[in-house]
């Protein structure tokens, strides 16, 4: 083999061990957690505007555009819910908000190659101007740098629960079970509104085998809902969901930064349903993806999670006639939802 052809072949070698070395030292993406989305939507809260008009046109403490409302909540609760309604709960604007930040901030942190303070700075340049690459620009840069300073305060002040870093790990509602929910979402904005399409989970959870829509998730919790049994009225479960009273301080915690008390749970069934909806995405997401992408089979799988704590019994004698039961009020509520589109 000539000299030329022996150099030739060592570049291609020695270019294929850098290109391998390359791509397994990529650092892997880092999902946000909870806490630091609730983090950022206190510190949107903190930062956000106050023009002293009682009338302004904008609703609650976060200073939403009233176009917004109807869209996000339905999103984030399955019901629309009007501006008054959004502005009168700061509980379930709060809720909403974090279900529609995460996958925002989401994929902020992965532009940002994984730098939580770039990341929180373009998530609030999205939020005021519909354009994250503009946190530096001079019209946005102290509002961005604002929001930072407010996130940096809310998660020292949140180092004393759980780690930041680690998501609570929820567990079973009425007679339930336990995994990792997380939200998923679109744009918000107390300001862009404009044409900023959301991140969606493709972007931020990429080996999510199948896009699990908001319709979905909204229909699985409605149908929960109707599954659930409300016989006693002091049965120590709480809200028309059954929940049990254990698990409400935490995943109120988790999906809305708050811990709420079971007593206010049960009160504003459109905070326990923002709620549940976060709860339950994941849980869904996962169901898909152990059943092969068949809804049907998901449904029941997390049905059975949602009632046993174990989604493979779905089918045992105990739980067939319920996760069935939770699948047919499922399919209900899905031809329900799209005779309103």
């Amino acid at each position: 083999m000539s000299s030329k052809l022996v150099r030739q072949a060592r570049q291609l070698l020695l270019s294929t061990i850098i290109v391998g070395v390359g791509v397994w030292t990529l650092p892997a993406q880092a999902e946000v957690s909870s806490a630091q989305v609730g983090a950022l939507v206190e510190a949107l809260r903190l930062a956000a505007p106050q023009t002293g008009i009682e009338n302004d046109g904008l609703y609650s403490d976060w200073q939403i555009k009233p176009e917004n409302i109807p869209r996000w909540s339905r999103q984030c609760t399955g019901r629309e819910l009007t501006p008054q309604d959004f502005a009168a709960s700061p509980v379930t604007a709060r809720a909403i908000l974090v279900c529609v930040m995460r996958d925002v901030f989401d994929e902020q942190y992965a532009a940002s190659g994984n730098n939580e303070t770039v990341a929180v700075r373009r998530t609030a340049s999205w939020w005021m101007t519909g354009d994250p690459t503009r946190y530096n620009s001079t019209s946005t840069n102290a509002y961005t740098q604002k929001v930072l300073d407010f996130y940096q305060q809310q998660r020292r002040t949140a180092q004393s629960p759980p780690p930041a870093s680690s998501s609570p790990t929820p567990q079973p509602t009425a007679t339930q079970p336990q995994r990792t929910p997380q939200p998923s979402v679109q744009p918000t904005a107390t300001q862009p509104q404009s044409t900023p399409q959301p991140p969606t989970q493709a972007t931020a959870r990429s080996t999510s085998p199948s896009q699990i829509s908001e319709a979905q998730v909204g229909a699985l919790v409605e149908a929960l809902r109707l599954a659930s049994g409300t016989d006693s009225e002091n049965d120590e479960f709480y809200s028309e969901w059954q929940v049990k009273a254990d698990n409400i301080p935490r995943w109120s915690r988790q999906c809305t930064g708050r811990e709420l008390t079971p007593q206010d749970f049960a009160a504003s069934p459109v905070t326990a349903r923002a709620i549940l909806v976060c709860i339950m995405r994941d849980v869904l997401r996962e169901q898909y993806s152990s059943s092969d992408n068949s809804e049907s089979l998901a449904v029941r799988r997390a049905a059975s999670w949602w009632m046993t704590g174990n989604p493979d019994r779905y089918n045992s004698d105990t739980t067939a006639q319920y996760t069935e039961k939770v699948l047919n009020l499922y399919k209900r509520s899905r031809l329900t939802f799209f005779s309103h589109i």
